[in-house]
């Protein structure tokens, strides 16, 4: 099944794999993944966050844990 997103490529998804499933932990935010270092010296762009963006729309989220991270100042808000 092919779909057109937003980042202007279309996108076959069928099932969640290893690497969507870790762009959706990170919040598609590109930042330390493997795929953006891979993707510097070139032209094309990733396009994981369509993919995912995409596996949502069609099939639901995963069934995965994602981290919950408390700033410092929140943290001394909920212990008051």
């Amino acid at each position: 099944m092919f779909r057109s997103r937003d980042m202007g490529r279309a996108v076959a998804v069928r099932r969640w794999t290893p690497a969507a499933v870790d762009c959706y932990k990170r919040g598609c935010n590109c930042t330390g993944c493997f795929y953006s270092e891979f993707f510097s010296g070139s032209s094309q762009k990733c396009q994981m966050k369509a993919s995912v963006l995409e596996l949502v729309r069609s099939i639901g989220t995963p069934n995965v844990e994602i981290p919950q991270y408390i700033e410092d100042g929140a943290a001394q808000i909920l212990e008051d």
